[in-house]
């Protein structure tokens, strides 16, 4: 089985940002264990005290709010932290990510949450899809895990809806349940998965890739199209990777 966690970046009622993010990795489950090692490891190389009490978190690590991340003064020191976090993914085999970045404005009326939350459920399955496709003989499900929030019930509302009825791509067949919903502060996972939703609304939100562009390679891709990276109410010419990608496979 392949357990996707998510966490989200963002907020939707902020007029002031323009973007939602979904973002979230896709773990093998033989490499769960490997990966929550890599990363404590990590955390414990921070010398900031015992790992299990410090939580990754993107804001507060950027900006030096909440918890230890106050004690740290200097902002580049707190940037190499989250970069040297992230790099505990982009090493790892097993991992594939996935995010959604949705333009708020562009889409409106429609909900961004659930515009979000179906395209990555879509790109998440098809993923699975492909991989049974390619191994007749193996079975491969997924699972979605997302941190605990304000969004919970209208998403496993919307996960059950697209169980019985199907989202505007289908059935997504290939996922086993509706997500389950976990504390952050408890999950190592979730909590790269809050990293990965970080890096990825500050590139699409204020253009800065320094933590993004890393992870590029790692999004789900196949025969050179992006697929694990999705963007939408973006400009016409929009030039990030995901769109690039599927503009330069239509012109092929």
């Amino acid at each position: 089985m392949h357990i996707l966690y998510v966490d989200d970046s963002g907020d939707v009622g902020n007029p002031v940002e323009t973007h939602f993010v979904l973002g979230g990795i896709s773990v093998f489950e033989r490499g769960i264990f490997h990966q929550i090692t890599a990363a404590d490891r990590c955390v414990e190389a921070f010398q900031l005290g015992p790992a299990s009490d410090i939580e990754l978190h993107g804001s507060p690590m950027y900006n030096g709010r909440d918890g230890v991340w106050k004690s740290i003064r200097n902002r580049p020191q707190r940037e190499q932290m989250i970069s040297s976090a992230l790099a505990t993914i982009t090493s790892a085999a097993s991992v594939r990510m996935f995010a959604v970045a949705i333009d708020k404005a562009a889409v409106s009326p429609e909900d961004p949450i659930k515009l979000a939350f179906e395209e990555l459920c879509n790109r998440f399955n098809l993923f699975l899809e492909r991989i049974n496709n390619r191994n007749p003989k193996e079975s491969h499900r997924g699972l979605i895990v997302m941190d605990e929030s304000r969004h919970e019930r209208p998403l496993q509302a919307l996960a059950r809806h697209f169980r019985i009825n199907g989202g505007r791509w289908g059935h997504f067949r290939y996922l086993a349940e509706v997500p389950f919903f976990v504390d952050s502060k408890a999950s190592r996972l979730i909590q790269l998965a809050d990293l990965v939703a970080f890096a990825t609304f500050r590139k699409y939100e204020y253009s800065d890739g320094r933590f993004f562009d890393p992870l590029i390679p790692r999004f789900d891709s196949d025969g050179g199209i992006i697929h694990g990276l999705v963007h939408r109410g973006g400009p016409k010419e929009c030039f990030c990777p995901a769109c690039h990608s599927r503009r330069a496979f239509a012109r092929a």
